[in-house]
């Protein structure tokens, strides 16, 4: 696995990349990082050229020059495969990096071979209300702030080592950090996603608290199949990342790749 960074207009991007062939790229959740799939690349790059970017604002990533939404985050991404060279890929979005994954295939369907909407941050018609990370954390003298970076890494009570990675992206991404939140939490993926024009997986685990607006995710979107993995947490591609990638090659399978 290899670290690089590539310059866009916007700004350099960080990203991981592993293995040769057809590209996928991997789009992260809000105020983290490419990080998030290292335990996943080792699989993917058996067979395809993975990438996993880290979105501006966040990882090792430039910071970017204004509070970016879902389509400005999209049009990143273009322009990072822009620099690469990459014409078509197959994109993977988890949370809120599947709520980019899907403006990009509407944005931009003719740069899009496969998509792959992993726990869509979107409630539907649930009536749940989704925890809110969108309160600014001020820098303070006292280190109190990393408290509250701890807090919300450990929402949903992983073990300690996740926690660990997901705080100390909470402290790359900074007091900026919940601008990705905020994006995320004013963006409205329901009416968006019937306009997707390609194969689609929706893909959800069942202790994701986006797990019961899965089904209906999966009728919303045109030629998409949902794939449920039993007893997965949230951050299923940090926890389980082998599931997690079959999941993926098992759908690239069935679609010809």
């Amino acid at each position: 696995m290899k670290k690089a960074y590539a310059d866009t207009r916007e700004g350099q991007i960080h990203y991981r990349i592993e293995g040769k062939g057809k590209p996928i790229l991997l789009l992260h959740m809000a105020e983290a990082s490419s990080d998030e799939y290292t335990r996943v690349l080792p699989f993917l790059s058996k067979k395809y050229c993975a990438i996993a970017i880290d979105f501006l604002g966040n990882g090792e990533s430039d910071k970017p020059p204004y509070p970016y939404q879902m389509i400005d985050h999209a049009q990143t991404v273009v322009n990072f495969m822009d620099c690469l060279g990459i014409k078509k890929a197959t994109v993977v979005g988890h949370h809120i990096g599947a709520k980019i994954a899907a403006e990009l295939a509407i944005t931009s369907p003719k740069r899009m071979n496969k998509l792959v909407l992993s726990s869509l941050g979107y409630w539907g018609k649930t009536g749940n209300n989704p925890p809110d990370f969108t309160g600014s954390v001020e820098i303070q003298p006292d280190g109190s702030h990393l408290m509250e970076w701890w807090r919300r890494a450990s929402t949903w009570g992983d073990p300690p080592e996740i926690v660990e990675e997901r705080f100390i992206e909470y402290v790359k991404a900074g007091p900026r950090g919940v601008e990705m939140h905020r994006a995320g939490r004013g963006y409205d993926p329901g009416p968006r996603l019937p306009l997707i024009n390609c194969p689609t997986l929706v893909l959800s685990a069942t202790h994701d608290p986006f797990y019961s607006a899965a089904e209906e995710v999966k009728r919303l979107v045109p030629k998409s199949k949902l794939t449920i993995i039993e007893n997965g947490p949230p951050w299923i591609d940090r926890i389980m990342p082998e599931q997690f990638a079959n999941a993926i090659l098992d759908f690239l399978k069935a679609s010809g790749e």
